[in-house]
């Protein structure tokens, strides 16, 4: 039944309703038809506040599997936030704790290439002085060679 036959419905009821309370106000006596329509009337009544009791009900279950909802959500929230937080902070951890090792390295690296630089200057000294004294050696070998040639010309 469409929302606009109820109403008509709702309101030839209300005013038949109304003329038999006049009636029986007067003291005169209810035809059958309209002790049907008062019995009508009655059923009408009870249903319309069993409609409203149930969708009370129904609003009030509504209402309340929407807080559980709602309860819920806001726990798994704060459960994963709780574990983002924790897995932030164990990355965090981790990547100082390689930052740190990475300085560690870099630092070990660094001290073995400063000795091998040292170890090195000094064999380059080493080399420099031994080619200086080769140099010497050949230079005097030379001008030996150049004065044994002289004398024998």
């Amino acid at each position: 039944m469409s929302a606009y036959a109820e109403t008509i419905l709702a309101t030839v009821l209300k005013e038949a309703i109304e003329r038999i309370a006049k009636k029986i106000a007067a003291g005169k006596k209810l035809s059958d038809s309209e002790v049907v329509i008062l019995l009508l009337d009655q059923m009408n009544r009870r249903m319309e506040e069993r409609f409203n009791a149930l969708e009370n009900n129904f609003n009030s279950r509504l209402d309340s599997l929407r807080d559980y909802v709602d309860t819920r959500f806001n726990d798994l929230e704060k459960n994963f936030n709780t574990r983002l937080d924790a897995l932030k902070d164990y990355v965090d951890g981790r990547l100082s704790e390689m930052s740190r090792r990475i300085d560690d390295l870099s630092k070990t690296l660094n001290a073995r290439i400063d000795d091998i630089n040292k170890n090195l200057s000094a064999r380059i000294e080493d080399l420099s002085a031994n080619i200086r004294v080769l140099t010497a050696e050949v230079s005097s070998i030379k001008s030996d060679v150049i004065k044994i040639l002289k004398e024998g010309r």
